[in-house]
């Protein structure tokens, strides 16, 4: 009986640490392929789109009484925006929008390599090996909720969700054995 090793338990903080340290992986995972998906679709809608052709979106889309108006006194929208993007020497609409939409590919494909640090932080409390890197996770999840919270002014349910996990993976995280 003595030689018998000592079975230890997940507290409850390790538990739903673990939980929402996943599902804020999965989420941040699951934003970043849901943000590439939606650049791909504008991407090609946008693939034989002018200056020109925009107007002509632009002015199909005000409807009949605002096109009337329109007519009456002579605009063209899409006049208006090629002379507009030629004065500004901007690029054709579809290359002007393809470098924002790379911007934007960066971010997403940073946000679903972000997701991979909370399913490792909860994979750490899962099997019980704390280290510094997951208390540092938690300290810096809190961080930035409670900067969240302070700069939006009013309580925001995301910041708080966020401030309340790094607290949780902190707690969880002083709990677990550390590792050798």
């Amino acid at each position: 009986m003595l030689d018998e090793p000592i079975k230890e338990t997940r507290g409850t903080a390790q538990i739903a640490a673990t939980i929402s340290n996943s599902l804020l992986g999965v989420a941040l995972i699951a934003a970043g392929v849901v943000g590439l998906v939606a650049i791909a679709v504008v991407a090609l809608d946008i693939a034989d789109q002018t200056w020109v052709s925009l107007g002509a979106q632009i002015t199909a889309e005000l409807g009949a009484d605002v096109v009337a108006l329109f007519e009456t006194f002579q605009i063209d929208v899409a006049v208006i925006l090629a002379a507009l993007a030629e004065q500004n020497n901007l690029p054709e609409f579809g290359a002007w929008v393809r470098q924002i939409l790379a911007v934007l590919m960066v971010a997403a494909v940073a946000l679903g390599l972000a997701g991979a640090a909370p399913i490792w932080v909860a994979h750490a409390l899962w099997s019980r090996q704390s280290s510094r890197a997951v208390l540092l996770f938690g300290v810096l999840l809190s961080v930035i909720g409670a900067f969240g919270l302070l700069v939006t002014g009013a309580p925001q349910i995301i910041w708080g969700l966020v401030l309340a996990n790094g607290l949780l993976t902190v707690v969880a995280g002083g709990t677990a054995r550390p590792s050798a």
